[in-house]
């Protein structure tokens, strides 16, 4: 794990949005997938037993839909962020409610930011998302291997990226394309 994983970098966000468009993809074409996944610097995880050339296949479709400027299969309406923005405003509201003087009101209070917590968190975790979160514009992108790996004892279908100016000689060896030995090219 980079430490570039814990920041919301342009590779992260880049990485997010291939990751929320391959996983939309896949739904329509496995009805019934249920999966998570996650994003990083090196690429994304999902976590299911999938065909790793069926995620390729979506990944491709993915990133060519998105170059496209199907710009809304970025954002993913069971996103993590939106369940962060959720809870974020029912703490805040719940807060908030610790300063009325009565008990009473602190209660209603606190149920009531929770449940305003709860219906915004889709709209405004989209917005999340769209700002703050994913990059949909995948020019410099490009998949360098999907393939499969073991994860705490479960299986999980690991998309490799690189974006342009870097290459690998083998997957996750990423060099730069101005490194010292020019024979390595893309």
């Amino acid at each position: 794990m980079d430490a570039g994983d814990f920041l919301l970098t342009r590779r992260v966000r880049q990485n997010h949005a291939l990751e929320h468009a391959t996983v939309t993809i896949l739904a329509d074409a496995l009805p019934g997938l249920s999966v998570s996944a996650r994003s990083n610097t090196r690429g994304f995880t999902i976590f299911a037993d999938l065909d790793p050339a069926i995620v390729r296949r979506c990944a491709n479709e993915a990133m060519t839909r998105l170059r496209a400027g199907e710009a809304e299969l970025a954002i993913h309406p069971n996103c993590g962020t939106n369940l962060a923005v959720g809870m974020a405003l029912a703490m805040i509201g719940s807060l908030w409610s610790l300063t009325a003087m009565r008990p009473r009101t602190r209660v209603a209070s606190a149920l009531a930011s929770s449940l305003a917590g709860v219906m915004a968190a889709r709209p405004l975790g989209s917005l999340a998302q769209k700002y703050l979160t994913t990059q949909p514009d995948l020019s410099d992108v490009r998949i360098v291997d999907v393939r499969t790996r073991h994860l705490f004892g479960r299986r999980v279908v690991e998309a490799l990226t690189a974006t342009e100016g870097y290459c690998a000689s083998a997957p996750g060896d990423y060099l730069r394309a101005t490194c010292e030995r020019p024979e390595r090219t893309c």
